[in-house]
């Protein structure tokens, strides 16, 4: 399992393509729906975060989680349960 800043880069990275923001200028605590992604984006994007990390992720995980900071952290702390 990757660590919390890979996770964040990842993140990072992906809204960065998707919403065609340089990923340095995405902050950490904006709320995804300020990237004006459509829910079937943010869909597909749950698939490409389980197949990276090699587990299950809920599709509704970016709404559960609503940052890339909360998001991290929640996907970090999961993985110690």
């Amino acid at each position: 399992m990757p660590a919390q800043d890979e996770i964040i880069v990842w993140l990072r990275a992906a809204f960065a393509r998707r919403a065609e923001i340089a990923a340095p200028d995405i902050d950490l605590d904006a709320p995804f729906a300020d990237f004006g992604l459509p829910s079937r984006e943010l869909v597909g994007l749950s698939g490409e975060l389980q197949d990276w990390l090699g587990r299950r992720i809920p599709p509704t995980v970016f709404w559960d989680h609503p940052t890339i900071r909360t998001l991290s952290t929640h996907l970090v702390s999961a993985r110690r349960l």
